[in-house]
């Protein structure tokens, strides 16, 4: 791709919202830590003002520079639906519930300490509590402190930011959804420069439909968001030209996924330095013989400078920097003589005696189900055209253990690899110049996956799925060397139509999810008219269910003597784990 293709893609209004979005996240994110630093405590009001805000500024100058006649119009609209997704977005999502034991543990604990101000920069979570009364305050024997403290913060900043807003700790969670759209754009933009515009739009809808993305769309996890995030950087990084100047706008983006995608676990700072590398190291050799070197080199390396500088030292200040100065390790607690094993017993016990490549394997062509250490049970292999209710029933969960991408994954993986194949050989032969987008997204995807170790478990290796979208847009682009049209035509097709059921499966679940919120949604509406209401629960420490409650204004009481309960006057309510006392007598 050439400037001139790059800058007329930046003048489409598609790309204009994407850009108003991600300047969003990055604005929200600078101005939080710059607030912090100076310790404004309450600060998420300035923090919203500025973030929504400033974008539109810029671009409404930037747009109007190179405005047309009769873009006015055009123009009114992006900022409308640029709005209703920075603004109407977190009321919708805010009529959902993350059920999750991770959710409502230490994820929605951080995103509400930071909405009632607390300071990651000066102070731990502990000594928070110790003076903050609008807070639940956690018990310390729970360890959710270490997640809280050391952990990074990018997600529960902008949901705390969003919390702040409604006043309902679930609408953050809108982050997932939003990124979604953000590659939907940026894909089917860059996608529509190969093949046509239907099959563009269809593809990047598929790719931003990422079975971790959609599995998690409810939940406070963050490992479809770092799917989403590694599309971005990936595609945003094939715009560059390192022989010509970078657009500006490109290094924005580029500084402000990152920012997110740094900051949303550990991996993600993994992830998104190998992308970086990969792309800067391919520069420096491809170009090696070009009189313009020394500027290439030193336009792409202050380039990478600033945005991965912005990431962990101004927006990673709350992580990264912390905890280099607190604990001399800025990946405390899960690297360092004192790490804190996560892995072990979240695994089939069979999988501590072999490699990670069998693991990959056994957990890719198994019955999608949850089998853990302590379930006693193995993977069971399966054949990958079959599918049991069993593991519709499994897609429940966000953090499904074996076959984690879905029942019908394997088949479609194996179509996948068999057009990678002959796709490539295609553009071997034809285009050699373009082989470069395979080779870099392939280093990409399987260097990132040999380094997270873990890549059985699907939902931390959410970029595997790039392959299967990426496969179909390769075979789709070559079918002009396609000499047997008729057999090229069925293959797409069964391979496209596997994607859709495999994805289908999901929403089927999503589906249900919705039902459970209503029925969720009329039952704390009904407690909100009830003096007090008397809860008994076995996981008191899953902190989340309360803020749901305070956020309503449900007065509320746990109850500490559960084995004297009388189950007669028990109401399930809220989930499994959280119940009511039906008791007339406090109505």
């Amino acid at each position: 791709m050439k400037n001139k293709d790059i800058n007329n893609i930046f003048e489409r209004p598609s790309m204009i919202l994407f850009t108003l979005i991600i300047e969003y996240f990055l604005c929200v994110l600078i101005v939080f830590t710059l607030l912090k630093v100076v310790n404004v405590k309450n600060c998420f009001g300035l923090v919203q003002t500025i973030s929504f805000s400033l974008p539109i500024f810029l671009n409404y100058f930037v747009y109007k520079k190179n405005e047309k006649k009769n873009k006015f119009l055009t123009t009114i609209i992006i900022f409308a639906i640029y709005t209703i997704i920075i603004l109407l977005f977190p009321f919708i999502f805010g009529k959902t519930y993350d059920l999750t034991i991770d959710g409502n543990s230490y994820h929605k604990t951080a995103v509400a300490f930071l909405k009632n101000g607390w300071n990651p920069l000066y102070e731990s979570s502990e000594k928070f509590q110790e003076k903050n009364n609008d807070i639940v305050k956690f018990d310390l024997s729970t360890k959710i402190n270490l997640w809280i403290n050391h952990y990074p913060k990018a997600s529960w900043i902008i949901a705390a930011n969003y919390y702040a807003f409604t006043n309902n700790i679930e609408s953050g969670k809108c982050l997932s959804l939003t990124l979604m759209i953000c590659v939907s754009i940026l894909a089917f933009n860059l996608f529509s420069i190969f093949v046509k515009k239907k099959w563009a739009f269809i593809l990047a809808i598929l790719l931003a439909l990422n079975p971790i993305s959609v599995c998690q769309i409810f939940m406070y996890y963050v490992d479809g968001i770092m799917g989403s995030c590694f599309i971005i950087e990936l595609l945003l990084l094939f715009m560059i030209n390192p022989e010509e100047k970078t657009n500006p706008t490109i290094v924005i983006l580029l500084t402000g996924i990152c920012s997110i995608f740094i900051n949303l676990k550990f991996t993600g700072l993994v992830y998104s330095g190998l992308i970086g590398a990969i792309f800067y190291f391919y520069w420096l050799f491809k170009y090696r013989k070009e009189k313009k070197y020394a500027e290439i080199v030193k336009r792409a390396t202050r380039n990478f400078v600033i945005i991965f500088a912005t990431s962990i030292f101004i927006v990673g200040s709350t992580s990264y920097v912390t905890n280099i100065i607190n604990k001399g390790n800025p990946l405390y607690p899960l690297i360092g003589p004192d790490k804190v094993d996560i892995i072990t017993k979240m695994q089939p016990k069979s999988f501590g005696e072999t490699n990670n490549f069998v693991k990959f394997f056994w957990s890719l062509f198994s019955k999608t189900e949850n089998v853990t250490y302590y379930s006693g049970q193995d993977p069971e292999l399966k054949l990958p055209f079959t599918i049991s209710r069993a593991e519709i029933e499994s897609l429940q969960l966000p953090d499904t253990r074996i076959g984690g991408f879905g029942p019908l994954y394997a088949l479609s993986f194996c179509f996948s690899i068999v057009m990678l194949i002959i796709g490539g050989i295609r553009l071997y032969k034809n285009e050699k110049n373009n082989l470069k987008y395979i080779i870099i997204t392939l280093l990409s995807i399987i260097i990132s996956m040999i380094l997270v170790g873990e890549s059985w478990w699907a939902r931390y290796i959410p970029q595997l799925y790039i392959l299967n979208i990426g496969s179909l847009l390769l075979y789709l682009y070559t079918f002009k060397y396609n000499k047997f049209k008729k057999v090229f035509v069925t293959f797409f097709a069964v391979t496209l139509l596997i994607n859709v059921m495999n994805l289908g499966l999901f929403g089927l679940q999503e589906i249900n999810y919705i039902k459970d919120f209503k029925t969720i949604s009329s039952d704390i509406y009904d407690l909100v008219s009830k003096e007090k209401v008397k809860l008994v629960t076995t996981t008191p420490d899953l902190y989340g269910y309360y803020y749901n409650l305070k956020d309503y204004g449900v007065n509320y009481e746990v109850i500490e003597d559960i084995e004297n309960v009388d189950s007669n006057k028990i109401k399930y309510v809220y989930c499994w784990r959280l119940e009511v006392i039906n008791d007339e007598e406090v109505h």
